[in-house]
């Protein structure tokens, strides 16, 4: 009996390690997966060797990107600009090696596996599917903390690692 309950509590445990992050505003965490998308994207560009797919979906997507930038340097600057310039710094920098990691970890199957994420994108009819999608691509780390206050960085790569 005790094992059991062990048991269940090591899957509570690793499931909700394993869970989405998600931010209370739903605004927030669609700006943070398109975020994440984009990143994506930028990861399978240069690790596929993809460029004109990627610029074409910047162009595609330019205003929407832009805005959506623009938003998540908001985020960080809110209430202090200096302090979250280099948070949003630190946000985009985790969040491309988190890609790239993944990108490692696949190994010679990421190209393959991600290659269609450009005909899907580029297939949306318009730029109102564009967030949708990123959100069912579920590429936002959990472990990024994107929505902590906006005067809070999230923590770099080698502080969660050594905090595991």
């Amino acid at each position: 009996m005790a094992g059991l309950l062990m048991l269940s509590t090591l899957f509570a445990s690793t499931a909700a390690l394993a869970a989405p992050f998600r931010c209370a505003d739903p605004e927030a965490q669609a700006m943070f997966e398109l975020s994440a998308l984009k990143t994506e994207l930028m990861v399978v560009a240069t690790t596929c060797d993809t460029e004109k797919p990627y610029n074409d979906f910047i162009t595609r997507y330019r205003s929407t990107l832009s805005s959506n930038d623009m938003a998540v340097i908001r985020h960080f600057t809110g209430r202090d600009r200096r302090a979250g310039q280099r948070a949003n710094d630190t946000f985009i920098t985790n969040l491309a090696n988190a890609r790239a990691q993944e990108a490692n970890r696949v190994g010679a199957d990421f190209c393959a596996r991600n290659a269609r994420l450009f005909q899907e994108v580029m297939a949306l009819p318009s730029h109102a599917e564009l967030a949708p999608y990123a959100a069912a691509k579920d590429l936002l780390p959990a472990t990024l903390g994107s929505c902590a206050s906006s005067a809070s960085a999230p923590a770099p790569a080698a502080t969660r690692r050594a905090a595991r």
